[in-house]
């Protein structure tokens, strides 16, 4: 068995080693894709920063031998790669391999949904687990990576996790008005198989070690269960608690902090503009501080185009410059200042989202903006520089074409005015 996994993984090396163009390394990650290799360096830079942030305050062994990241364009290109080697799992947002070991994911999902930083994160969750925790259950290895990886965004290097995931959570809130309820000692004595069948277990999992989270115990529970084991006592000593105490509380936690997720779940799924409203109002009121559901108020007031109460939440959010939304935030009330004409202001916030856009793929559409606002206050030099970053870092070549072609135009015109001057400069001197 060992030789045949050993054949099929060196098989998949040289296919993938002629399929795929681009491949960056460093030490702790060899990505390996076809995609633009401005896009794949942002693909390197925010595992490696999930790397340095996950590993130094939950795990205590790091790897030697380098992560193989396969980073296709599609879902379906990443299904492909799977057939071809022989592996019959079906991918949904990314695969986890660890015998080579490696991580497959894509850019966007078939449906043309961005698949977004979470889904590799997720799958370098399975592998930190499978290094630390030996022979983790499902329900561990599985809840644990969707927690640690779902919803998580580098922000300024830093790590950012601790969020509800609304279509999870929307779930849950669902099958609890039903009737269900919170059950820790069936998620603890489940099999692999038991756990896969259970429709509620995967949400049940992240919603857990969410709770550990937000009640500082994660930490001290990966802990223990290192050095004792998975079983339910080890839970009930981390906690100080009973099992049915921790029902309770769990079952608090989900309907209050889990159901804030489900009600912007809610909010996103229906078109009527009021009903938005109200969905992230009732997000709000049960997690004041839920920025993801404040920005979302912010967006519908945008489309609504009432600046006042948009800028009103988006300040809200701003005010906490390590927040996952703060770069959304700051571009969205630059975009209300850029409509109504207020150049200067449009730009203090653009540039404000700039710093905040090191690990964001398309930080090219904030150098555009940023180029308009100097066009529009008749700075030239300005407007030129930023148009050239705007195209030296955007990657995607079938976006923002008209963009791009005028950017271009601009940096000739203004490259032929400055020879020129340069030019008349010269013959007065030589006068």
């Amino acid at each position: 068995m060992k030789k045949q996994i050993l054949f099929r993984f060196c098989c998949t090396l040289v296919f993938l080693t002629n399929a795929f163009a681009a491949n960056r390394q460093n030490s702790y990650f060899i990505t390996c894709s076809d995609l633009d290799p401005c896009f794949v360096q942002f693909v390197l830079a925010n595992a490696e920063a999930y790397y340095e942030n996950i590993q130094e305050k939950y795990f205590q062994t790091s790897w030697q031998k380098p992560l193989t990241i396969y980073y296709c364009r599609t879902q379906s290109d990443t299904q492909k790669l799977l057939d071809k080697n022989g592996c019959e799992n079906k991918v949904g947002r990314g695969f986890y391999e660890p015998n080579a070991p490696a991580v497959y994911t894509h850019q966007f999902m078939d449906d043309g949904e961005l698949n977004g930083w979470d889904a590799l994160f997720h799958e370098i969750a399975h592998h930190f687990i499978q290094l630390n925790h030996p022979d983790p259950p499902a329900w561990f290895d599985e809840g644990l990576a969707c927690f640690l990886g779902e919803q998580a965004q580098i922000v300024k290097g830093k790590l950012i996790i601790g969020e509800p995931c609304p279509h999870r959570e929307q779930i849950l809130r669902d099958e609890f008005e039903q009737g269900r309820r919170t059950n820790i000692k069936r998620l603890f004595s489940s099999s692999t198989e038991q756990f896969n069948d259970w429709d509620l277990g995967c949400h049940f999992a992240r919603a857990f070690f969410y709770w550990l989270y937000e009640t500082d115990k994660l930490e001290q529970f990966l802990k223990n269960v290192r050095e004792k084991g998975y079983d339910l006592p080890v839970l009930e000593e981390t906690v100080s608690s009973s099992y049915g105490r921790i029902n309770a509380d769990l079952s608090k936690f989900i309907k209050n902090d889990c159901c804030a997720g489900a009600y912007l779940e809610d909010g996103r799924q229906v078109d009527d503009e009021t009903e938005k409203i109200n969905a992230f109002l009732n997000a709000l009121e049960l997690k004041p501080y839920y920025q993801a559901a404040r920005l979302e108020l912010a967006e519908c007031y945008y489309r609504n185009k009432d600046y006042q109460k948009c800028r009103e939440n988006l300040k809200q959010i701003l005010e906490n410059p390590e927040c996952i939304e703060y770069r959304q935030a700051a571009v969205l009330l630059a975009n209300t200042y850029y409509n109504d004409k207020n150049y200067p202001q449009a730009l203090e916030y653009y540039n404000k989202a700039w710093e905040y856009s090191d690990y964001y793929e398309y930080k090219y559409r904030l150098a555009y903006q940023i180029g308009n606002c100097f066009y529009h206050l008749k700075d030239s030099e300005n407007a030129r520089q930023w148009y050239k970053k705007f195209l030296d870092c955007r990657w995607d070549k079938e976006n923002m074409k008209a963009g791009a072609d005028y950017a271009l135009k601009y940096i000739e015109h203004a490259d032929t005015v400055t020879d020129a001057k340069q030019g008349e400069v010269q013959n007065q001197r030589q006068e």
